[in-house]
């Protein structure tokens, strides 16, 4: 059965204007596979039998030097539910590649070189949740891309050069998990988030973000976490924060704020982590917690050398220095001016 098997493959591809002596078909990870020249030919299980009883079927296609992908290659295996083909070599994603993977629910595409994703090379991936896309060379979105995944819960690209526009996540409207760090961001466009209702986690770590418009998160209204540490911020405007009601994590950490205003955290009456720590903060309205009843601050606030417990019930306007990473700012009231 086995041998057969091989040898239906190596006639489908030898179908396909590749020399015989060209294919090198082996047993990789259960799987048969059939490369040729970096390009996957075919992949057929190893045991068909003892697929038919697995519920969840994975296919490991990792650190294959796969180039490119032949039309049809998944024929064989098209009740996979996740295919790991990260660690290769890809360099575009074309609308042939996924193919027949139309139960395909998880896609590992991390540590390629992809630049180009074609308008609806997902298209057919109707069930596909989670999506791969961390450590390649893509430096752009747009919402043709997202053709057919429209029940998308988790995309991931981080380590891209991408540029933030207005729309291009449109057509992801189911989408929870945004995770954007370490791509060179210099600013979130208002609009860039349309179209993501129901995102919980969004992640923007690590970029080269100064400055952000009070807009640029409006439509957000159910997200949890938001992580905007080691960016290059240097204020908190007030408004910033106001549509995000349901915001339990905050990460500020690892910027170069300076001032923190009385309006500075308008809307997060329900945030319950807020991290400040590595910044260079020095003037603290402490009215900016008032609202904030149950948050906890990282590294927190010492006055008079006592660290503050709950920042909410402290008034007034404070002068402020970090001695050392992770110890709690030491604050000085400033003395309100008589005229």
């Amino acid at each position: 059965m086995c041998f057969l098997l091989l040898v239906y493959l190596l006639l489908s591809v030898t179908t396909q204007d590749v020399r015989a002596e060209e294919i090198d078909c082996q047993v990789y990870n259960h799987l048969y596979v059939c490369l040729a020249n970096g390009v996957l030919y075919s992949v057929a299980f190893e045991d068909v039998n003892a697929v038919q009883t697995i519920e969840d079927i994975e296919l490991h296609l990792e650190g294959l030097g796969i180039i490119d992908i032949a039309k049809d290659a998944f024929l064989e295996v098209s009740n996979s539910s996740a295919l790991y083909i990260r660690d290769n070599q890809l360099s575009t994603i074309f609308r042939h590649y996924f193919v027949g993977l139309d139960q395909l629910t998880y896609l590992d595409l991390k540590n390629n070189s992809i630049a180009e994703i074609e308008d609806g090379a997902f298209a057919k991936l109707h069930s596909l949740e989670t999506l791969l896309l961390d450590n390649n060379n893509i430096t752009a979105f747009r919402p043709g891309m997202w053709k057919g995944l429209a029940d998308l819960r988790e995309l991931y690209a981080t380590n891209n050069n991408i540029a933030l526009k207005r729309n291009i996540f449109r057509g992801l409207r189911h989408l929870e998990t945004l995770a954007l760090d370490c791509n060179g961001i210099t600013e979130v466009p208002i609009g860039a988030f349309n179209g993501l209702p129901h995102i919980d986690l969004l992640y923007l770590s690590r970029n080269k973000i100064s400055s952000l418009q009070p807009e640029v998160f409006r439509g957000l209204g159910e997200i949890n976490e938001l992580d905007l540490g080691r960016n290059r911020l240097k204020n908190v405007s007030g408004g910033i924060f106001r549509h995000l009601k349901n915001l339990n994590s905050l990460w500020l950490n690892g910027n170069q704020i300076v001032m923190l205003k009385g309006d500075a955290f308008d809307g997060l009456d329900n945030l319950l982590l807020l991290f400040l720590n590595s910044n260079e903060l020095r003037f603290v309205d402490m009215s900016a917690f008032v609202k904030m009843k149950n948050v906890t601050t990282d590294p927190g606030f010492k006055i008079a050398g006592a660290t503050i417990d709950n920042v909410s019930k402290v008034q007034g306007r404070f002068q402020c220095s970090n001695v050392e990473y992770q110890l709690p700012y030491e604050c000085t009231e400033i003395e309100s001016q008589v005229h």
